[in-house]
């Protein structure tokens, strides 16, 4: 009987995949225990950023130890104890990503048509708009020419070939043109709008609608007053919800980073070791150029990161802007200083142009990996038009799934460059995509701080408080 019961827990000297999953199931259950000790009990001892830094690191860490302990069951079975786990931590990581995007959509579209209706002059929409487009282009232009610089100076692509059999990848989705992405803007149907996320659909909807009860308003205030207190105790209502969501931050970002280490390890950072360095170099130099932004505008950079925090680590393991975006907006208001109006608007507005590294750093990077491997010059004019092609490109990636990918097919297509060798990077590049997502919400989060500021609504006091987005 006692061997019957080892060869269910044994088999062949290896341990069978329903014991070691269950073992690790189990761990999983302690780690999250260990997690509401840490942002419970220890919740006045550390600040809910430092405590997202913390659950970032244990999930990281402990998916490092699963992977090392695969040895002990048969190599067969792998592929299933990886799935049996991650599908277990999925309960949360995907759970909360699901709720993140739940709130998306009401608490944009609600947020916008409460600071229309709340706005004195409608003249500030214009210069917020201009204000914000400009940032963006010029800032996806020089993350750009940073991304194209550093893998000139690594020489990126020389001597690279794209192996024999290695499945070609010519390109995910379609870029149809500007003129049709920005008309696909317009939401012909709103309700299809929102529940395919469409949320700068839902921002011209909300615009619309707020002008139009300013209008109205004008003529009959009496009749638009219950309108503006049903909007109020709405937005209210929706940014206690958006708290309560940012409470669990730390248990979604841990589950999504075991996810990501307990099914790749770091195995797939041994390939292609250039191609890594050249993007995390150029993102850390485009962070450094958002950071000046800040200083020149006499925003203490120091003190935007520490308020910063939650989402950019919240970015990083979720690789969705779209999915950050609430707690953006939350951080922005709450933590840095920015105006509702801004922060709403300028926010949602960074995650549809301008992304500094999808739609910058990651096309022009890869744009140059490819010109050497097939020994195109790469000259100034070569160099002008991939740059002008970058920018004009960064405006049609609303609404797209795979945004950098979508950003190198306009770039490589329209520069004239083959798509194949793209496929050298794809076994690695859900880590180069967390950087990038936490690039982007930088970027549009350093924008609307700095455009906030310029219009005269930034608070100050607010970013100076020792008081963080708590959980």
């Amino acid at each position: 009987m006692y061997i019957k019961i080892l060869n269910k827990i044994y088999l062949g000297g290896k341990m069978t995949s329903l014991v070691f999953s269950s073992i690790w199931i189990g761990i999983l259950i302690l780690l999250f225990f260990l997690l509401v000790h840490i942002n419970v009990n220890l919740k006045k001892k550390f600040k809910f950023s430092v405590r997202v830094i913390i659950s970032t690191v244990l999930g990281f860490a402990v998916g490092i130890v699963f992977q090392s302990t695969l040895s002990m069951v048969n190599a067969e079975q792998v592929p299933e104890v990886i799935k049996n786990v991650t599908t277990a931590a999925s309960l949360v990581g995907r759970g909360f990503t699901s709720l993140l995007k739940m709130i998306v959509i009401p608490l944009v579209g609600v947020s916008v048509y409460n600071s229309i209706i709340n706005s004195k002059n409608n003249e500030d929409l214009r210069k917020l708009t201009q204000k914000s487009v400009i940032y963006y282009s010029v800032t996806v232009a020089i993350s750009a020419i940073i991304g194209i610089s550093i893998a000139m100076l690594f020489n990126l692509g020389v001597g690279m070939k794209l192996p024999e059999g290695m499945e070609a990848w010519t390109g995910k989705g379609e870029y149809k043109g500007l003129v049709d992405v920005i008309v696909s803007f317009i939401p012909s149907n709103i309700f299809k709008a929102m529940t395919e996320t469409s949320v700068i659909g839902v921002v011209i909807f909300a615009v619309f609608l707020g002008f139009a009860t300013n209008r109205v308003s004008l003529k009959n205030p009496e009749k638009i007053k219950p309108l503006k207190d049903v909007t109020a105790a709405l937005f209210a209502v929706l940014t206690s919800v958006t708290t309560t969501i940012i409470k669990i931050i730390p248990y979604g970002v841990a589950a999504l980073m075991f996810d990501l280490t307990a099914s790749y390890g770091l195995e797939v950072f041994k390939n292609l070791v250039t191609y890594v360095i050249v993007m995390f170099s150029a993102m850390l130099i485009v962070v450094i150029m958002q950071s000046l932004n800040l200083a020149i505008h006499g925003i203490s950079p120091i003190q935007y990161y520490k308020k910063a925090m939650a989402p950019l680590v919240l970015a990083f393991t979720t690789t969705s802007s779209m999915g950050t975006l609430p707690v953006t907006i939350e951080t922005l208001e709450k933590g840095v200083g920015v105006s509702s109006g801004t922060a709403n608007f300028t926010a949602t507005l960074g995650t549809t142009i301008g992304m500094n590294a999808c739609a910058g750093v990651f096309p022009g990077v890869v744009a140059v990996m490819i010109a050497n491997m097939n020994g195109i010059a790469i000259t100034p004019v070569f160099l002008i038009t991939l740059v002008a092609v970058i920018v004009l490109g960064s405006f049609g990636m609303a609404g797209v799934p795979g945004t950098a990918y979508i950003a190198a097919t306009v770039v490589l297509g329209g520069m004239g460059l083959p798509f194949d060798p793209v496929a050298l990077i794809l076994p690695i590049d859900s880590i180069i995509d967390m950087g990038r997502t936490m690039v982007n919400v930088n970027g549009a989060m350093t924008i609307s701080t700095v455009v906030d500021k310029e219009m005269g609504t930034f608070s100050e006091s607010i970013l100076k408080e020792e008081r963080t987005i708590e959980a």
